[in-house]
Formats: structure tokens, sequence, C-alpha cells
């Protein structure tokens, strides 16, 4: 079970649109309970090897040089969603080579979207045994848009930072 500082931060998307909160995300998504605490326990770095601000789920984003609202700041925004095209539905089987082709398609669909800027990174887990999974950080991203690319990439959740600054975890099935 989520601790409960997480709980609130946890959204599920249906596929008609309709959202839910919560223990009641949790409970309806079909995503393996322990894969949803994987993804609440992870750190979502910015920068290659982490080495820019990260975001984790229910933790403020700060504001100011060297924070992720800093980055939203400069931009002119007050959005963003951290995506990634590895290991789709979670299949940590996925081949590098099928990975980065899909990291590739992932940035050329973003970069479709007038006033979006893109700044590369990684989820890292705590299991040592998860390789962080080549993730980008996509500024000014709507979160309809976001979704849709998330469930595009057939990935089993996003993190959505809306005008609250308070990164959410959000359940695409």
């Amino acid at each position: 079970m989520a601790d409960n500082e997480h709980i609130p931060h946890i959204v599920l998307v249906a596929k008609n649109g309709a959202q839910s909160i919560g223990e009641v995300a949790r409970a309806a998504s079909s995503i393996p309970g322990d894969l949803i605490e994987a993804y609440l326990g992870t750190t979502y770095k910015l920068g290659m090897g982490g080495a820019g601000p990260s975001l984790g789920i229910g933790e403020p984003v700060g504001s100011g040089p060297g924070t992720v609202g800093g980055l939203l700041a400069d931009a002119g925004a007050t959005c963003a969603a951290f995506i990634t095209a590895w290991n789709p539905h979670g299949n940590q089987e996925t081949s590098g080579t099928q990975n980065e082709a899909a990291h590739a398609r992932l940035l050329k669909r973003l970069a479709g979207f007038p006033g979006v800027s893109v700044h590369e990174g990684e989820g890292a887990g705590t299991d040592p045994a998860w390789t962080p999974e080549r993730s980008v950080l996509a500024v000014g991203l709507g979160k309809s848009d976001a979704v849709t690319l998330g469930r595009e990439f057939r990935q089993n959740a996003i993190v959505w930072v809306g005008g609250s600054g308070v990164p959410e975890l959000v359940l695409l099935r």
C-alpha cells in the first residue's frame, strides 16, 4: 500500500478521460501494486546521469535556479510532463535498441508541439536491478497531450506537474 504521503498524488486517467484520485485510482488501475510502488519511489532526474534537478512524487518542484520550478518559470510554463518511451507496459525485456528507437520517436513527436521545451533525463528506481530509463521532461506540454503520448508509447504512467507545482503519478491503465 502506498504511504499516506503519496496517496493524494496518484491519479488514474481512464480512456474516456474520467479521473480518479488516491486509493480509488490505485484500486481501479490494472497496474500491479508493486509496480505502482516502484514508480512512487523512483527519482525522476534531469540531465543524463542525473546531473540536473529531480522530481519526486508529492515533493514540490521548488523555484529559482537549479530547480524544475525554475525551468518552468524560465520557459513561462505552468506545467510539464516527465515521459519515457522505454520498456512499454513495464516490459524490462525490451532491448536497448528497441528502447533507443522508441526514445527517438518520442523526441520527434515532441518536436511537433509548439512552445514545448524538452529536457533529457532518466527515471531511476530504488532497485539496483532496474536500469534507469531514458526519459524527458516536456516543459509546457498540456496534460491531455502528455496522457495521449504516454498511451501512444504504451506506458503505464507518466509524471505530471501542474499549477500546484507538486508532481503526480498519472496512471494510464
